[in-house]
C-alpha cells in the first residue's frame, strides 16, 4: 500500500471514530447486556477497543520513520 493510500485510510479511520464517538443517532437504552453490563457502557467499551486497534495500526503502519533519513 502506498503512503498516500495509508494516509487517506488513516484520515478516514479518524473520521469514522469521531462520528462513532458523537453517537447522536443512538437512543440511550437502559437494558443490560449479558445480564450485568449496561448498554451505554458496552457501547463505550466497544468504541475504546476499536480506537485502541486503530492506534496500534496507525503507529505500526502509518506513523513510520523515514527510511531515507
Amino acid at each position: 500500500m502506498s503512503t498516500t493510500n495509508r494516509q487517506r485510510l488513516a484520515w478516514l479511520g479518524a473520521a469514522v471514530l469521531l462520528v462513532l464517538h458523537h453517537d447522536f443517532w443512538r437512543e440511550r437504552g437502559v437494558e443490560l447486556w449479558f445480564g450485568w453490563l449496561p448498554e451505554e457502557l458496552a457501547w463505550r467499551l466497544a468504541w475504546m477497543l476499536l480506537t485502541f486497534g486503530y492506534l496500534v495500526w496507525f503507529c505500526a503502519v502509518v506513523w513510520v520513520e523515514d527510511e531515507a533519513a
